[in-house]
């Protein structure tokens, strides 16, 4: 699905040089600006903008936009739409081709719990481990993680510590979804990922939102819309296209009981009715 706009530092991925027409200055060339979402397949969309549409992508060619962001304490590794624009500047945004990723709500939530313990900082001891780990109530990591029953009880039980924590609704209720980022500065800003997309009268700041379910379909879009991607099939690239920071686990519907899933359905109640997304079982 893609709806149509209403009204962090380079990856270590050298960039492949562009054809005339994409450079600088040539017919087919526009600026570029993407929302990376976590756990959305942000990292992997980075890396493949990074080799092949750095030349178009603001956050390059306005170094001191990045300042900027730092000074919000935000990057444009995570920094919603709403920061982009703000350090960016409103006329650069809208001249630019800005799109977003985002993913089924249920899959996303699981694919988070499970990354964190195993692949992040968050699975050294408790004490020792980043603060962020702490403040979003993860529990310490061990060999329960290779048993998935023991993964489902224990991602059942942080999904109810989290709404406990910080009650949809409040101020810090982004915190069940994600960490701040500098997003926080918006009020609007909750644990749903249509909040990193819209501005203060819900208004969408991107030209497309892509789901990532619908990536490949969707990928002959992108390369029109991307000038970069023009000669780059899906998935014709391993080192920049293969996903990153994957998580291992079963299909999301086994992890969740019907209390933890009403829980997401409130929490993410906003990408459901935009994005279309329901709760489904592995078939």
């Amino acid at each position: 699905m893609m709806m149509a706009k209403a009204s962090g530092g380079p990856l270590a991925i050298p960039p492949v040089k562009p054809k005339p027409e994409c450079a600088a200055g040539g017919r087919d060339h526009r600026t570029l600006a993407f929302v990376h979402i976590n756990k959305a397949g942000g990292t992997a969309m980075r890396a493949l903008l990074y080799k092949y549409a750095r030349h178009q992508l603001l956050e390059v060619s306005q170094p001191q936009a990045a300042m900027a962001l730092r000074q919000l304490h935000s990057r444009f590794f995570h920094a919603s739409a709403s920061l982009q624009r703000r350090v960016l500047g409103a006329d650069a945004w809208q001249g630019a081709y800005t799109f977003a990723l985002v993913r089924n709500p249920f899959a996303r939530q699981l694919s988070m719990f499970t990354f964190l313990l195993q692949e992040a900082g968050c699975k050294a001891p408790i004490g020792v481990r980043p603060s962020h780990c702490e403040e979003r109530r993860l529990p310490a990591a061990g060999p329960w993680l290779s048993d998935k029953a023991q993964v489902a009880t224990k991602f059942r039980s942080w999904i109810r510590t989290l709404a406990d924590a910080f009650p949809l609704g409040t101020a810090r209720a982004h915190l069940f979804g994600a960490r701040s980022h500098g997003n926080e500065l918006d009020p609007w800003y909750n644990a749903s990922q249509l909040s990193w997309l819209v501005d203060q009268s819900g208004n969408l700041l991107v030209d497309e939102v892509v789901r990532l379910e619908e990536l490949r379909a969707r990928w002959p879009r992108l390369q029109k819309a991307i000038c970069g991607l023009g000669a780059t099939p899906y998935n014709a690239d391993p080192q920049a296209t293969a996903r990153r920071n994957p998580s291992h686990h079963e299909h999301y519907s086994y992890y969740y009981d019907e209390p933890t899933r009403r829980i997401v359905e409130g929490f993410m109640a906003a990408d459901l009715v935009a994005f279309n997304y329901t709760f489904s079982h592995e078939s």
